[in-house]
This record gives C-alpha cells, sequence and structure tokens, in this order.
C-alpha cells in the first residue's frame, strides 16, 4: 500500500488479527514493516495503533516469558519509539517487567549489560536521566536571562546535554523554546551577518590645507 492513512492502517491491523497473522511489534518488524512505520508515524508508537483498532496490546506481545533475547528486543523497540531509556524511567513507569527481567543474574545482570547488548551506548543513555521538562525549561530560561545565543546550531555547540535532552523530553527544540514562554521565531532566525565597515581612509592634507 503506497498511501497510508489512520484508517486504512486500522483496517490492515484488523485484517491481520482476523486472519491470524502475527501482531507482535517483532512478527511486524518480520513480516510488513511499511506498516508498522506507518502505525509508528501516524499514530506515535506500534502500541497506541493496535489499542486505537480496539485490541488488547497485551495480547500480541511476546515477552511473557522472558529471555535475553526478548529482553534485546524490547529494549529495541523502546528504542525505537525514541523512549527515554534510564533506569529510573524504565524501572519505575516505561517497562518494569523489562527492567526487573534485565538486571536478574539469569540475564544480564545490569541495566547497563541489556542496553549495551542490545547495541546502545548506556553513557549516552544515562547523560540525560536527570532531565525532567520542568530542569529543561529551567535551564533554557536561564541561559535566555543570561543572554546565550538559543538557536539549535548554537546550543547543538554550546550545550549539547541540553538540547539533546530537550528533543527527548519534547518533541522539537523549537518546542521547548515554546514551552518555556519564549518566542521561538525571533530566537531561531539568526540576524544577518553584517560585515564592519572599513575605515575610509583619510585623504592627506595639503600642507596649503593645513595652514588655512
Amino acid at each position: 500500500m503506497n498511501k497510508w492513512s489512520r484508517d486504512s492502517i486500522v483496517g490492515e491491523i484488523l485484517r491481520r488479527h482476523d486472519t491470524d497473522q502475527p501482531l507482535s511489534y517483532s512478527g511486524m518488524t518480520r513480516d510488513n514493516l511499511p506498516l508498522l512505520r506507518a502505525a509508528t508515524r501516524y499514530f506515535g508508537s506500534w502500541q497506541n495503533a493496535i489499542e486505537y483498532a480496539g485490541l488488547d496490546y497485551n495480547d500480541f506481545r511476546k515477552y511473557r516469558t522472558w529471555t535475553n533475547e526478548t529482553i534485546v528486543e524490547r529494549i529495541q523497540e523502546l528504542y525505537a519509539q525514541n523512549a527515554d531509556l534510564s533506569w529510573r524511567h524504565i524501572s519505575l513507569t516505561l517497562d518494569p517487567s523489562v527492567a526487573a527481567a534485565a538486571t536478574k543474574k539469569a540475564h544480564f545482570g545490569s541495566w547497563r549489560a541489556a542496553l549495551e547488548a542490545a547495541g546502545i551506548d548506556y553513557d549516552v543513555i544515562r547523560r540525560y536521566h536527570d532531565w525532567s521538562d520542568d530542569e529543561v525549561i529551567r535551564k533554557v530560561r536561564d541561559l535566555y536571562a543570561q543572554g546565550e545565543p538559543l538557536n539549535a546550531k548554537s546550543m547543538e555547540q554550546s550545550d549539547i546535554t541540553l538540547i539533546t535532552a530537550a528533543r527527548r523530553r519534547f518533541p522539537s527544540w523549537d518546542k521547548t523554546l515554546s514551552a518555556a514562554g519564549l518566542d521561538y521565531k525571533n530566537i531561531v532566525v539568526r540576524a544577518p551577518f553584517r560585515r564592519k565597515r572599513k575605515t575610509e581612509s583619510v585623504r592627506p592634507t595639503s600642507p596649503s590645507a593645513a595652514t588655512r
């Protein structure tokens, strides 16, 4: 199917359900990646699409019995959704079951080892775990009050940690600025570069003119 819509996505999900075709994330990755990507684009996640279709996502998840493979698969699924994979968020809010399974000695023994097994840099994840929405906004306002340039290019050079955390917490840097109560249009449009005028050379004064 070349053109997707919310209705066509739901229709295809229900068709697969009626014909007993796999609807787990891993099954979709293997069988129908275009549908999976379209659903994620239109609904935010595969789970949201399944639930919008009136189905119970838990009926299709393949993680009731955790193995090293299913733990890695679940982590990669969440990472593909740009989810916050910090230990605090995963263990308390996002998916406590995978967090508990991953840290058992029978599996990886630690969350760091599980992330690395999934091909994810633990230090990158850990670097942003202290940021909350309020902390991001407070930091942005502080920088604005200090007169620091807040366009994305400048932030990527001066504070990559902040802008990366902001993009995780908010859909984009522009929306982060708006959430902080700032006019992002005035911030992201940089003033045109102005060349300094060269000082005009002073014409030598003739001796006669100097004595007049």
